[in-house]
C-alpha cells in the first residue's frame, strides 16, 4: 500500500507540470480499478518536488498482469494518418477523429454567428445558463485547442501518436501492471530514481522490442527542442533531445488534461499556459478548471491574453469559493479545500507560459515566463467574494479598451500585466501614472465610448489589499480633497468642455507631472501647492463671474494635512497614490460623469 508519492522538479518549466498531472491521472485510474470511484488526491508544491497523497492509499500489490489496457488520452486520427493507425475501439477514450471534430466546431459556430449580440456574449464570457446549447449544433470538443496544436506545423501529432499507441500496446501484451507498477515504484521516493525505472522497463521491454526512448517534443519541453543542447556540448548537430518514454507519455497525457493553447489573435504564433498546483485536490482543480475553460473559448492577442488567464482564473475560483460559503451544491472535496486554501495563490501558484513563433513549418519557442496568480486576493469574509468579483471585473473591463497593435496602449497592457502578476504596488502605480495621460488623451476624441476608470472604492479596496499600512492616507480627508481636486481639474472639467461648459480649464499633463516632481520633497510641494492654489483661484474667478453649481475649494487644512502625509511617507507614495484617485471615478459619476461638490 502506497499512499504518498514525489514528483521532482528536474527542468524548472511546464515539462514538470505535466509529468506531475500525468502521474496523478494514472493514480486516479488506478484507484478507480481497485473500486474508489472518488478517490482524494492531493497534490502539494514543495520546491524541488511535488508531493501526492492518495486517499485511500494505493495498493501496489494488486497491480497484477491481468490489468486491461488503460487509455489515458485518446489517439489523433487524421484523413493524412488513418490508414497507419492500429484498429482501435470506436471509442473517445481511445480516439479522437480530428475532421469530424472540426467539422462539429464548424457547425457550431456557423449557428453561431447568426445568433444576436446578447447569446454571444453569454457563450464568449461563460455564461452557459443564459446560452441556447440545446438549439445549437454540438459545441466543439473540449479539447479542440490541443487537437489544433497536435495537428499544425511542425506536426507534432505523430510523436504524440507513437507515445500512446506504445502505452495500448503495453495493455494488449499483459505488462500494464507491472508497468504501471514501475511507475508507482518510481516516484514513491524522492529523489525519483529514475536510473532503476528505465532498467526495468528495458527487462520488460526486450521480448517485445518496444522502444525506451522517446523524442522530447518542444511542446512538452519548452527548453528542450530542437537545437544544440547538450551540457557539454562536442559538435554542432542539431538533432531532437531523447527521454525515457515513459515519462515523455505521462507529459503527453498531462498537455492533454491540463493544457490551455491557442493561438495568438491576429497571427499564425501560439501561446500555452500550463497551471501550477500549490495545494490543492485533483478534484478541486477540475471544478475551476472547468469554470474557468468556459471564460476562454476565443482568442486574445498577446500581453492581454496573460492578463486575462490571471484574471479569469481567479475569477472562477473566487465563484466556487462563493458557492462553497453559501452551501450551494458543489463537490465536497472543494469545500474542504476552502479551509486551507483561502488565497488563489495558495490553491494555484500561477501558469507555466511558453510563447512559439510560427515559422511556417515549423515553430519555434521564443519566450519562456511564468505567471503569478496575485497574493494580495484573500478571501477572509463572505463580502470579500463579492469585493474581488467587482475589483476583477472592473480590471479586466479597463484592460479590454486597449490595442496591442498601438504604441502607448502595449506598454499600458505591459505595466499592468507586470502588477497584476506581483505582490506590490510599484508597478500599478507605473500603470495608474501612464493611465492618467491616456485617460486624457481619449477624452479628447469625439464620438465612440469614453474611456473606463477604476472607481475610487474599488481602487482604495485594491491598494489596501497589496499595503494596508497605506490606509492612513486613504482615510485622511486632506487627501481625499485634493485627489478631489485633481479630478474635477482634468477628467471632470474635460467632460464639461466636451458639453459645452467651458467655466474650467483643463490640466493636461497633470497626473505625469506631480509624478515627476516627486522626486524630492520640496519641489513636489511646491508643484503641488502650484496647482492647488491656481485651482482655487479659478474657483474663485468662476464663483464672481458664472452661476453654479461650483467645485469645492481646497481648505489650508487640507495642505497641511497632505504635508504631514508627505513627510511621513514620502512624496513619491503621496504623488502616485494623489494621481491614481485623482484619475478615478466616485460612484456617482457612473451615471452623471459631472461630478460636482455633492459627489
Amino acid at each position: 500500500m502506497i499512499e504518498h508519492f514525489y514528483v521532482d522538479k528536474t527542468t524548472g518549466t511546464f515539462a514538470d507540470e505535466l509529468l506531475t498531472a500525468g502521474f496523478v491521472r494514472l493514480l486516479e485510474n488506478l484507484l478507480f480499478r481497485q473500486g474508489v470511484t472518488d478517490p482524494d488526491i492531493l497534490q502539494t508544491d514543495y520546491g524541488h518536488y511535488y508531493h501526492i497523497q492518495v486517499t485511500p492509499a494505493l495498493d501496489t500489490e494488486r497491480l497484477g498482469a491481468d490489468m486491461l489496457p488503460l487509455p489515458m488520452a485518446p489517439i489523433l486520427r487524421t484523413a493524412k494518418n488513418r490508414k497507419s493507425l492500429p484498429d482501435l475501439p470506436d471509442n473517445p477514450n481511445y480516439v479522437a477523429d480530428y475532421e469530424a471534430e472540426k467539422e462539429k466546431r464548424s457547425a457550431f459556430f456557423a449557428s453561431y454567428g447568426v445568433l444576436e449580440g446578447t447569446l454571444k456574449r453569454a457563450y464568449a464570457i461563460g455564461d452557459d445558463d443564459n446560452f441556447p446549447f440545446a438549439s445549437m449544433p454540438s459545441p466543439p470538443h473540449e479539447h479542440w485547442s490541443v487537437f489544433s496544436l497536435l495537428n499544425a506545423p511542425p506536426m507534432p501529432i505523430n510523436g504524440y501518436n507513437q507515445l500512446l499507441t506504445q502505452w495500448l500496446e503495453v495493455g494488449e501484451a499483459g505488462e500494464m501492471g507491472a508497468v504501471c507498477r514501475l511507475l508507482c515504484d518510481l516516484f514513491s521516493q524522492t529523489p525519483n530514481d529514475l536510473e532503476t525505472a528505465v532498467n526495468t522497463w528495458k527487462s520488460l521491454a526486450k521480448p517485445h522490442k518496444w522502444s525506451d526512448q522517446a523524442t522530447a517534443s518542444q511542446f512538452f519541453n519548452p527548453s528542450q527542442g530542437k537545437g544544440i543542447n547538450k551540457p557539454l556540448p562536442n559538435g554542432v548537430g542539431l538533432g531532437n533531445l531523447k527521454n525515457f518514454w515513459l515519462l515523455e507519455w505521462l507529459k503527453a497525457v498531462g498537455f492533454y488534461h491540463i493544457a490551455f493553447t491557442g493561438r495568438v489573435k491576429g497571427s499564425d504564433d501560439r501561446k500555452t499556459y500550463v497551471p501550477s498546483a500549490g495545494r490543492s485536490s485533483l478534484r478541486a482543480r477540475e471544478i475551476v478548471q472547468r469554470e474557468f475553460s468556459k471564460k476562454m473559448r476565443f482568442s486574445e492577442t498577446a500581453v492581454r491574453a496573460d492578463i486575462l488567464t490571471i484574471i479569469r482564473y481567479v475569477q472562477a475560483f473566487i465563484k466556487q469559493v462563493e458557492a462553497a460559503r453559501s452551501g450551494k451544491e458543489i463537490d465536497p472535496v472543494f469545500a474542504m479545500m476552502m479551509k486551507d486554501a483561502q488565497r488563489p495563490s495558495d490553491f494555484l501558484r500561477g501558469f507555466h507560459v511558453v510563447y512559439y513563433k510560427s515559422l511556417g513549418t515549423a515553430a519555434a519557442t521564443m519566450n519562456i515566463a511564468f505567471l503569478n496568480l496575485p497574493g494580495w486576493i484573500e478571501i477572509r469574509q463572505p463580502e470579500d467574494v463579492t469585493i474581488f468579483q467587482e475589483i476583477l471585473e472592473e480590471q479586466e473591463n479597463i484592460v479590454r479598451q486597449f490595442a496591442e497593435n498601438k504604441g502607448e496602449e502595449i506598454d499600458l497592457l505591459q505595466k499592468f500585466r507586470d502588477f497584476i502578476v506581483a505582490d506590490n504596488l510599484d508597478p500599478f502605480f507605473e500603470f495608474t501614472t501612464a493611465y492618467s495621460s491616456w485617460i486624457i488623451s481619449q477624452g479628447e476624441n469625439k464620438g465612440g465610448f469614453p474611456p473606463r476608470r477604476f472607481t475610487v472604492n474599488n481602487l482604495r479596496r485594491l491598494i489596501m489589499s497589496n499595503d494596508p499600512q497605506l490606509s492612513p492616507i486613504l482615510e485622511s480627508e486632506g487627501f481625499r480633497n485634493i485627489a478631489y481636486a485633481i479630478r474635477q481639474s482634468t477628467v471632470i472639467a474635460q467632460y464639461r468642455k466636451k458639453e459645452g461648459d467651458r467655466r474650467y480649464d483643463v490640466r493636461y499633463g497633470l497626473g505625469r507631472d506631480l509624478v515627476r516632481q516627486s522626486q524630492y520633497p520640496a519641489e513636489f510641494i511646491a508643484a503641488l501647492s502650484d496647482f492647488l492654489h491656481k485651482y482655487n483661484a479659478e474657483n474663485a474667478q468662476v464663483m464672481e463671474t458664472r452661476s453654479g453649481p461650483y467645485r469645492r475649494s481646497v481648505r489650508t487644512n487640507d495642505i497641511e494635512e497632505i504635508t504631514r502625509l508627505i513627510d511621513k511617507y514620502g512624496p513619491d507614495v503621496i504623488a502616485k497614490l494623489l494621481v491614481a484617485f485623482g484619475y478615478a471615478r466616485t460612484p456617482r459619476q457612473e451615471t452623471d460623469e459631472q461630478g460636482d461638490e455633492q459627489e
